[in-house]
């Protein structure tokens, strides 16, 4: 298996949109997240928690992350006697939680490698950009705003914006609905976009390196159909496709 180049399973035909994940994809975010974690805890009067931790708990949504956070274990409240409590006080904490978020969202969160020349060339090629994540809405049309990607990006779902997240299928569908796409690629860091993508019936393409709650890619299960080591390898990927 060479480094260098993409690992793909399939022969990818051209899309009529491209999906994008968004943290440990498209961006590092997790500084602000720990920032905002650690935030929450501390009003709370609770301990705070390492960045490898939160690193780890990331992925899906805020919710789960505020509960695995109170919990401190990636299971969150799951099978402790009082969980119907710690849930309830989960709930109740998560308006300052999202407050706390929204506020410094975009304070250190930075494009990763290849980030901006994907979707700049996606959108290029006339092929429908979407961001489809677990994050809530609010502060993911923030970051995208504040790096600047606006002009290429044509739909964002947020992990609040349908009643379910990925891996459920539900929010590709929704960004290929508002993209009247037919055909489209997701990109992923994690076993939620490989789950969506093969739920929503497209290729999944994942990134080494982003947030899969400490998991190899190649341990994923499903399979990806394409691994690339960075974003920089999109861009070959898109065009042995379109010129096919």
């Amino acid at each position: 298996m060479q480094a260098s180049s993409p690992v793909s399973s399939v022969q990818l035909i051209a899309p009529d949109a491209v999906l994008f994940d968004l943290d440990g994809t498209l961006v590092d975010s997790v500084e602000d997240i720990l920032v905002a974690v650690n935030g929450l805890l501390g009003d709370l009067g609770m301990q705070r928690r390492s960045r490898d931790e939160v690193t780890m708990w990331v992925g899906n949504g805020a919710r789960m992350l505020v509960e695995r956070a109170m919990a401190g274990r990636f299971e969150g409240f799951a099978g402790l006697a009082d969980a119907a409590e710690r849930h309830r006080a989960a709930d109740a904490a998560m308006p300052r939680f999202r407050a706390i978020y929204q506020e410094i969202c975009v304070d250190h969160t930075l494009p990763l490698v290849g980030a901006h020349e994907s979707l700049a060339l996606v959108q290029s090629l006339g092929i429908g950009v979407a961001i489809v994540t677990n994050k809530p809405l609010a502060p993911t049309e923030r970051i995208v705003d504040a790096l600047g990607w606006r002009p290429y990006v044509s739909a964002v779902i947020g992990g609040d914006s349908l009643p379910v997240r990925k891996p459920d299928p539900a929010p590709l569908h929704e960004a290929m609905r508002r993209l009247d796409a037919r055909t489209a690629w997701m990109v992923g860091d994690s076993a939620n976009d490989v789950g969506a993508a093969r739920n929503a019936g497209i290729p999944s393409i994942v990134v080494r390196g982003g947030y899969n709650h400490g998991n190899p890619v190649e341990a994923l299960d499903p399979a990806p159909d394409v691994i690339l080591d960075t974003l920089s390898d999109f861009a070959p990927l898109l065009r042995r496709a379109v010129v096919r």
